[in-house]
């Protein structure tokens, strides 16, 4: 989805943040002067080539680097669509951990992990480092379940993000559809939760904040 042509420069690496949901965007492409940027949510951005050489080469080393990774990212979808016909036949499945994939809607400050998705549902481990926060966000459509696996969590929600939760291993927060909110991880280890999602439509809708 393309977002906007030349809002601001790329940053000294090459790279700039996504202005939908704040996830870094790496350049895939450059034509006529202008080099095309895309984030893991596929927001794609275009902003001018820099005009200095080092700042052209490094577009182009990430350009490279891209190329460079398109037959992995095609194996990777290869075996995402023979598991999602195995799931949309309702066949038993084995799912292990090098199984699971990052495309799905990602939001800043936490790394999600799809394990099964099926009309209707979404299961998925979610892992935010020590001390960080994730974006504000809400699920749509879809109830949610969040169990915590390792680490503490603490999620903010309800008006004004009032509401607080403090979740350590073993427990588990249900948010309602819609509800809008953010976690983030109190502790000095990396969390880990699984999440569990019923509902249709959107999966991950990002938002600026919570509602009034």
């Amino acid at each position: 989805m393309e977002i906007g042509k030349g809002l601001s420069d790329l940053g000294p690496d090459g790279t700039r943040e996504c202005e939908r949901c704040g996830l870094p965007m790496m350049p895939v492409a450059e034509s006529d002067g202008l080099v095309t940027l895309e984030c893991a949510n596929r927001h794609r951005h275009t902003v001018p080539l820099p005009s200095d050489l080092a700042g052209r080469e490094r577009v182009r080393t990430w350009i490279m680097r891209r190329g460079a990774q398109l037959h992995v990212q095609h194996e990777r979808w290869e075996a995402e669509e023979e598991y999602q016909r195995a799931m949309e036949k309702k066949e038993p499945r084995l799912i292990r951990p090098s199984d699971r994939h990052q495309q799905t809607g990602q939001t800043a400050g936490m790394i999600r992990e799809e394990a099964v998705r099926t009309e209707g549902l979404w299961v998925g481990v979610v892992r935010t480092e020590a001390g960080r926060s994730s974006s504000w966000h809400h699920h749509g459509g879809h109830e949610s379940v969040i169990y915590v696996i390792a680490g503490q969590v603490h999620l903010e929600c309800g008006p004004g993000g009032q509401t607080r939760f403090h979740a350590r291993e073993g427990d588990c927060i249900f948010l309602p559809p819609g509800e809008i909110h953010r976690e983030g991880n109190d502790g000095l280890e990396e969390s880990e939760i699984v999440v569990v999602r019923s509902g249709r439509g959107e999966l991950v809708v990002n938002v600026a904040g919570p509602a009034a």
